[in-house]
């Protein structure tokens, strides 16, 4: 069981780093980590096969060992009879003795070899029940209690002054380390707006998710009013299906308050929308926000936080209490409590917005004006605007998606095949699958593998017709001669035992690895190289189906159905041979017999390869809500959705046992059908033997007979593994499928190498650039723009204007649809795509780590020393937190970042990599410092409509106006002062101690939504 955990151990890393890159790909394809990524996971892959290989020997050994018995103990019993019968003299191995004690081994070796073959399996049940066990004994999370819970402590209800009390709290996730808060005493008071405040990393986030009693309470307790809580986390979460079904949630449907909240089809990138609105949908009490507005633009925020909290607002309408985290202290004038904390982990001062500004300290530092609570909404009918609408071929293929993904679960059909070819495979099978199965492992090894099982087979059947010959020479010299038919007798036996030996050993560890580590590699390039819509398009459950059932069924199960179908093919055909042999009139049978079985498998392979396929596509749902229910579980708790999704998860575990129930009811029909066929031969061959008595040799008889019972119980296995492998081979079938039909980002023209050290200015070049997603509606539309070596340009707009549209075409993420980007005077369009991204640096709009070590997280490509690393961690501030969890050498996951701290770490992931071009993709969700870029460009609905220097723009009648000045106390026109040098190029890296900056002289480009 210790072979089999740690292989399980291995499998779980693989696929817990490959889900973690399917969630991240958009990222992972900016950062140019594709080489990266597909050498380490092909690594862990490579890692997993042989640390499996100790478990596939102990398999090994178990298959032989369940036919040593069948295969000596005739051997033995037969050796011991004759010595004895030599000694006494009183009889000898005769005709009749032979075969009735071979009927008694047929009937007794064959349900012995399966015990033996069970045990294994029994192991691998009782280690997966092991663990099972562990995990459902590992310490629970600490559920805050409910106010009618509290006994012993003063209850606090909607009567109290203060909806959640901490008392003395200190909360982190490792009781042996230093809490992550301290000393945390917070009273939040019932129906207001409270903001909690503090610089990043000072635990936030932690303190929302300690309310929610996500984070385990070293010290003190929370008490909360009432556990009716709406809760929208910093990265938002929904489940797979429509945009109103995001919405909803698990909540009831209301179609009059849900379009009030909903005016039009929202968009697929902003999630943050979606959640906002599913926390007010659910209409609760208390409503717990996690800087959900932070990624939009001022227009839109200045919108969205009016709409809900202002002094006619939604949330306020709705008496509710609004517990809130942001990162931009803009809004601090408009709330009713204000909470700080301070770096080290503690309130150091909570209140009104005038007690704390005129206490001076944190608040009071920023100089915000009051609040200007005069509002005139867009639309009385609309809470959330109408920009955030997508393109409209978005919407459609979102839509497509998520009908067909959702009518899929509610009537319980399983998925279609992709093609009308595969679902005629699906019924017929298809010969060339196992031609592409058998190039994957190579000629050389299926041909050694095959003559190996021909061995086996003939030298265990040949030995029947041996003692046939044997008890007749025994009629004529009683137990004369016994070393010669013992020892060839158990010769061939000892044979049989190698060649099965060799033709498992050549399947299970040779065959296996190669085919496992080329199949999985052809995936990997297949999900890497497949363009964006792909990730659009296919759920992410149905892709890790690949990497983990698949994979899985073609490591264990495919190959010892392989073992077993070619075996026992091979072996009915030799009984099929003997009993001709014994009895040629019933060989007469055999035409029926195979007619027979040709009618049986046509109505049962075509069924049950159906229901096996059935059985295992009827599982992604429940994958896809495992993968859901991790990923949102704070967010599902907080909600209090647990028995709705319990409730779920069991329909789909329902459904998905139906297929495997009715395969269990065919199978059992196959097994009476065969049994009748067989009793058939049998009667035909007793009628034949009587009516012909005298003109048959008994011993012919004996050997007719004895293989009629193999023959009976044979042609069953033969079937039932024949279906397996079937069944299994469509795992191949899927890959095959997967990575021919899948059509690559890359094109046949960009073949082109850039010239060495490119770029090595940075100079980049949008001529008359449109770019859409499909080609139904461009994102971008002719946009030209000419960015020199050495210029920081700043890309401002409203929500869905085009900005990041225009990032990802660059990085080649978005297909150009006319015009061209240059980049020191090489068209992009013309190189690998990979390339390009390998070549520019970015920091994605989503902050994402790799499963491993900091230091793979830091320098992905090892291009830094640790010095470096280090004084680039230090530089951000992040250092402290490695320091603390092992340097280095520790997980990435270990070290609990903050989502700020996280995107400070890809911030020096980029620090690391020597490059002439950064791009900031709302790398900070802020643009405060949009004054220091030399130019502006802005964007509206994917066309460039200003591009100048930021000062000029804000002195006249500029778009950017609107963008940047809702509430904002810092670009207010007295206050605009200009605070950097015009082509100052931006010093990242001056801390490392370089003689130059890595990105001096750089082309940088931020895009951001919201200036704070």
């Amino acid at each position: 069981m210790s072979r089999q955990a740690m292989w399980l151990e291995a499998i779980e890393k693989r696929i817990s780093a490959t889900s973690a890159m399917l969630s991240s790909m958009k990222g992972v394809k900016m950062c140019g980590l594709k080489d990266t990524l597909l050498a380490g996971l092909q690594q862990l892959r490579v890692d997993e096969l042989r640390i499996s290989k100790k478990f596939r020997k102990l398999l090994i050994w178990n298959m032989v060992f369940a036919y040593v018995t069948q295969v000596f103990a005739p051997v033995l019993t037969f050796a011991v009879f004759s010595v004895r019968a030599r000694d006494s003299g009183d009889a000898t191995l005769d005709t009749a003795r032979v075969f009735t004690a071979l009927s008694l081994f047929a009937l007794l070796s064959e349900p012995l070899a399966s015990l033996v073959m069970a045990l294994a399996a029994y192991l691998g049940a009782v280690g997966s029940f092991v663990r099972i066990q562990q995990f459902l004994e590992s310490e629970e999370r600490a559920v805050t209690p409910k106010p009618d819970e509290l006994t012993e402590k003063p209850k606090i209800n909607e009567l109290s002054p203060d909806a959640i009390a901490v008392q003395g709290g200190s909360f982190g996730w490792d009781a042996e380390k230093e809490p992550i808060l301290k000393n945390i005493n917070l009273s939040i008071p019932w129906h207001k707006l409270t903001m909690i405040v503090g610089p990043v990393g000072c635990g936030k986030s932690t303190l929302l998710q300690s309310l929610l009693g996500e984070v385990p309470a070293l010290a003190g307790s929370v008490r909360l009013g009432s556990t009716s809580i709406g809760y929208c986390s910093q990265d938002p979460w929904h489940m797979n299906g429509t945009v109103k079904e995001a919405i909803i949630g698990c909540e009831e449907y209301d179609s009059t308050w849900y379009t009030r909240l909903h005016p039009g089809t929202l968009t697929q990138q902003l999630t943050c929308p979606k959640a906002l609105a599913r926390a007010v949908y659910s209409r609760r009490k208390i409503v717990i926000m996690d800087d959900v507005l932070g990624g939009l633009d001022n227009t839109t925020e200045h919108h969205v936080f009016h709409s809900l909290l202002g002094h006619n607002g939604l949330l306020r309408q709705m008496n509710a209490t609004v517990v809130i985290v942001s990162s931009s202290v803009k809004r601090l004038p408009f709330s009713d409590h204000i909470v700080c904390i301070s770096p080290n982990g503690e309130i150091n001062s909570q209140g009104t917005f005038t007690d704390l500004n005129a206490a001076g300290g944190y608040v009071s530092s920023f100089s915000l004006p009051r609040p200007d609570w005069t509002y005139t909404p867009e639309s009385d009918d609309q809470i959330l605007p109408a920009e955030l609408v997508k393109v409209q071929d978005d919407i459609a293929i979102a839509e497509r998606k998520d009908s067909a993904s959702t009518a899929s679960l509610s009537s319980g059909d399983t998925a279609c095949p992709a093609t009308a070819e595969e679902g005629m495979n699906r019924r017929t099978g298809d010969v060339q699958i196992y031609m592409y199965y058998i190039k994957s492992v190579g000629w050389w090894a299926s041909l050694i593998f095959g003559l190996a099982v021909i061995g086996f087979v003939f030298c265990l059947s040949f030995p029947t017709i041996w003692v046939q010959w044997w008890a007749a020479y025994n009629e004529s010299d009683p137990n004369g001669n016994l070393g010669y038919w013992l020892g060839i007798y158990a010769g061939l036996g000892g044979i049989a035992i190698v060649c099965l030996f060799i033709s498992c050993w050549q399947m299970i560890i040779t065959m296996v690895p190669l085919s496992g580590e080329k199949f999985h590699l052809a995936l990997l390039k297949t999900v890497l190289s497949a363009p964006m819509s792909f990730f659009v398009k296919t759920d992410s459950g149905v892709t890790l189906n690949r990497f983990s059932q698949d994979l899985q069924l073609i490591d264990m199960e495919l190959p010892t159905a392989a073992l077993n179908t070619f075996a026992t093919f091979v072996l009915c055909i030799a009984q099929m041979a003997l009993i001709g042999y014994g009895s040629v009139y019933a060989a007469i049978s055999f035409p029926i017999v195979l007619i027979s079985l040709y009618l049986i498998q046509k109505v049962y392979l075509r069924t049950s390869r159906q229901l096996r396929f059935m059985d295992i596509e009827t599982k992604a749902p429940l994958y896809s809500l495992f993968e859901e229910s991790l990923s949102g579980i704070a967010t599902i708790r907080a909600f209090g959705w647990q028995d709705k999704l319990n409730d779920r998860n069991h329909q789909l575990l329902d459904r998905s046992q139906r297929p495997f129930y009715l395969l269990f009811a065919v199978q059992r029909w196959l097994t009476l059908v065969l049994d009748l066929v067989v009793a058939a031969v049998a009667v035909l061959l007793m009628v034949l033997v009587v009516a012909l008595r005298g003109t048959m040799a008994a011993g012919g008889v004996g050997l007719a007979l004895l293989n009629v019972i193999q023959f009976s119980q044979n042609i069953k296995l033969l079937v039932t593994f024949w279906t397996n492998l079937e069944t299994h081979i469509g795992s191949v079938a899927r890959i095959r499928s997967f990575t021919e039909t899948a059509v690559p980002e890359d094109q046949p023209e960009e073949n082109q190498d850039p010239p060495p050290g490119w770029p090595s200015a940075g100079a980049i070049e949008f001529d008359n650039l449109s770019a859409a997603y499909t080609r139904d509606d461009l994102v971008l539309k002719q946009v030209s723009l000419s960015i020199k070596a050495g210029e920081k340009i700043g890309v401002c707009g409203r929500t869905g204007s085009g900005k990041t549209s225009l990032i990802m075409t660059l990085f080649r993420l978005v297909d150009m649809e006319g015009g061209s980007i240059r980049v020191d005077g090489v068209d992009i369009a013309t190189l690998p795509r990979q390339e390009v991204r390998s070549k520019i640096v970015a920091v994605p709009q989503h902050p994402f780590l790799l499963k491993g070590s900091v230091r793979l997280n830091a320098d992905p490509m090892s291009q830094a020393s640790d010095e470096d690393i280090v004084a680039a961690l230090q530089c951000v501030q992040v250092m402290e937190a490695v320091e603390k969890n092992g340097g280095l050498d520790a997980d990435v996951d270990d070290l609990n970042l903050s989502v700020g701290q996280k995107q400070l770490f890809c911030l020096a992931r980029a620090m690391l990599r020597p490059s002439t071009i950064l791009i900031l993709d709302e790398a900070t969700s802020r643009i405060e410092t949009i004054m220091d870029f030399d130019k502006v460009a802005v964007l509206d609905a994917g066309r460039l409509v200003e591009f100048d220097n930021p000062y000029s723009l804000l002195e006249v009648d500029s778009a950017i106006k609107p963008v940047m000045s809702y509430g904002d106390p810092w670009l207010s026109a007295p206050n605009v002062r200009q605070n950097g040098t015009p082509g100052r190029t931006i010093d990242f890296a001056s801390a490392l101690g370089e003689s130059k900056p890595y990105f001096s002289p750089i082309a940088s480009s931020g895009c951001d939504g919201q200036a704070s």
